[in-house]
């Protein structure tokens, strides 16, 4: 269970970490739930999140999220915002100040907004937020610090303040020269360093207990009754969202730069880029279309991967994951993605072939090949040969397959032909691979000069 707290001035990624086990990054903004996804993320807490001169989460990609299978839980601040405003639905909210924005009593977003210091500065608080001082002002009048007339009195000076303005300090001062209860303001003043409350601090742990009791429980997949429509729009959004730089969404960026670092410095960095790239395309294209997997697909997407990568037993294929650092969360994921991928397939195969020769050209393979190519068409049409026979090479079916495995692939011959044929590109299986390799048997034993290519 992988999990991802976005957490700023409400609660230090230390004390987050005592509660529950669980990666931390600072405040969300636009595009990080997507990103979050995108890394394999199983679950969600928004607790603080950016706004105003930074673009806010947006609710499309917290509903995305879920339709993917992630849980979004939200308390506190921007969190309890939008659980309120997703709660119908699945995102979970927690706590008085996301019961308050669900239930009506509360509406404006300055009841949760502060200013506060960049993530160099720890994001220290530099205002006080107003729900926190409503709470704060509640206590204190059911204390009898204060009498009602004075908090309502109170509460109007608070909310008429800035956001960024709003201290427990300048709510005094505002009040002594308004001519509120002298007595009262004193008698607050002297109260507030041990009687304040905190409550989006209180509705973050709240949250995080919640978290750990529910994760303990192993829970599947979330599972959401609304069909999430990719438009233009969040496609356009989710471009975006991939092309800014990523908040630190825990470890994996700093990993992420150490593994590049090791792929550039053994010149494997622009192959791996391309690769990538292509993978992450054709995934894209399936979830545009909304192609979601079934665990029949899922299952045969497994299979395939396996007959390819010749893990065959049951213990050959755990020691790969368990190399792959593929638990069981991650496992289930990463094939769900191969299913997808798997769907885009032909898609993805249409794309590449019409960049095909550019890109030979570009990896300075292409003259290589097309003079392999007119040799082999030149010598089968001299001999008036579309697809040789076996007796026009000279073999035995067994002999065939056995030069082909040991002169042109240097391995064993695979016990399920069928299956190899497809993993190397031949669609339509054995007989394709079949009629490919009698081609290139004959043009070989006539003397083609690739014969020892």
């Amino acid at each position: 269970m992988t999990i991802l707290v976005f957490a700023g001035p409400t609660l230090a990624a230390r004390a987050i970490r005592e509660i529950v086990d669980a990666d931390v990054s600072g405040p969300a903004r636009f595009g990080d739930v997507y990103r979050a996804v995108m890394q394999g993320r199983d679950a969600i807490a928004i607790i603080d999140g950016y706004f105003e001169r930074v673009p806010a989460v947006w609710h499309k990609e917290i509903l995305w999220a879920m339709s993917e299978g992630v849980h979004v839980f939200g308390a506190s601040s921007m969190g309890a915002l939008r659980a309120a405003e997703l709660a119908a639905f699945g995102m979970v909210g927690v706590g008085a100040i996301f019961e308050a924005y669900r239930d009506g009593l509360l509406e404006d977003d300055d009841e949760v907004a502060v200013a506060h210091a960049p993530a160099e500065g720890d994001f220290r608080l530099l205002s006080e937020a107003m729900v926190n001082i409503r709470a704060t002002l509640r206590t204190a009048t059911g204390a009898k610090v204060i009498s009602q007339v004075t908090e309502a009195a109170l509460l109007d000076l608070a909310k008429r303040q800035f956001y960024a303005e709003r201290s427990y300090r300048a709510l005094l001062e505002q009040a002594a020269a308004r001519g509120i209860d002298a007595g009262e303001v004193l008698a607050l003043g002297d109260w507030l360093p041990h009687g304040k409350v905190d409550q989006k601090q209180k509705d973050a742990i709240a949250l995080l207990t919640h978290l750990r009791e529910w994760a303990a429980g192993n829970p599947p997949r979330k599972q959401v009754a609304f069909h999430f429509e990719p438009t233009d729009s969040w496609h356009e959004a989710t471009q975006m969202a991939l092309a800014e730089a990523a908040s630190d969404l825990g470890p994996a960026p700093a990993m992420d730069a150490l593994l590049e670092e090791e792929l550039k410095l053994a010149g494997a960095y622009e192959t791996a880029i391309d690769g990538s790239a292509a993978r992450g395309l054709a995934l894209e294209l399936a979830m545009r279309v909304g192609a979601r997997p079934d665990a029949a697909s899922v299952q045969s997407a497994c299979s395939e991967f396996r007959f390819h990568r010749g893990l065959h037993d049951r213990d050959d294929f755990q020691r790969w994951r368990e190399l792959q650092k593929l638990e069981d969360d991650e496992s289930r994921r990463f094939f769900e993605t191969e299913a997808r991928l798997s769907w885009a397939r032909p898609i993805k195969e249409g794309i590449a072939r019409s960049h095909l020769v550019d890109y030979l050209r570009a990896t300075g393979q292409y003259g290589r090949w097309l003079q392999k190519v007119e040799e082999k068409a030149e010598k089968l049409r001299d001999a008036g040969l579309v697809t040789p026979s076996l007796a026009d090479v000279g073999m035995t079916e067994a002999e065939l397959w056995q030069w082909y495995f040991e002169s042109c692939r240097a391995c064993d011959m695979p016990k399920d032909l069928d299956g190899f044929a497809v993993s190397c590109g031949f669609r339509e299986g054995k007989d394709q691979l079949r009629a490919a390799v009698l081609r290139e048997a004959y043009v070989r034993r006539s003397g083609g000069s690739f014969a020892s290519s």
